[in-house]
């Protein structure tokens, strides 16, 4: 598959290794061969608030944000967060949207109700894919922070990225033990 442009917006809260899931696929698609360009806001990402990324790539250099309603893809590592982003989706319908079941109430705020949230996500995408990556990272793994590589494991059948890529672009961020719970956890979300 030869891709011209493609752009993906990832989103979650502080603390969820988005900014390492940026990096660990920027890098994978760089060893496919494609062109990358990633640019992130996380200023609050070491108190838990949320984490915007942003991932394009290709045969063609770009800005690295998107202009609104022109994403192929947006990953939500918190299924609250979607919401955030979704003006990104194209006015189409057809940006995948793939997003964690993963929830994180905080005391003193509103969570929004999961109706909304739905209604929400089905008026921008006729491409919704739901994956219940925090339970599958903490029954393979033990280890919560595990799922945004179950993630990338799952997102792999949307992109022109080998698993071979990945599991290299991996060898690059882990070692020993680390290494073999996200080699795990990779399966596990290519699997789903």
């Amino acid at each position: 598959m030869d891709i011209d442009s493609y752009t993906i917006v990832l989103t979650g809260l502080g603390g969820q290794g988005l900014i390492k899931l940026l990096q660990i696929l920027g890098n994978a698609l760089m060893i496919e061969g494609y062109k990358v360009i990633t640019s992130e806001t996380h200023g609050l990402s070491q108190r838990g608030g949320k984490v915007t990324c942003f991932l394009r790539f290709g045969k063609e250099q770009h800005a690295p944000i998107p202009i609104i309603g022109t994403t192929d893809m947006i990953i939500a590592l918190e299924l609250s967060c979607i919401l955030d982003v979704l003006k990104y989706v194209k006015p189409d319908k057809s940006t995948n949207l793939i997003i964690s079941t993963y929830e994180k109430h905080e005391f003193d705020t509103e969570y929004p109700p999961l109706e909304y949230t739905l209604e929400s996500l089905y008026e921008n995408s006729e491409n919704i894919h739901f994956i219940p990556a925090n339970e599958i990272a903490v029954k393979s793994t033990g280890n919560l922070k595990a799922m945004n590589i179950v993630i990338l494991g799952y997102i792999l059948r949307f992109l022109p990225i080998k698993i071979e890529a990945v599991e290299n672009a991996l060898n690059e961020y882990f070692s020993g033990k680390k290494l073999e719970i996200n080699l795990k956890t990779l399966m596990e979300g290519q699997n789903l």
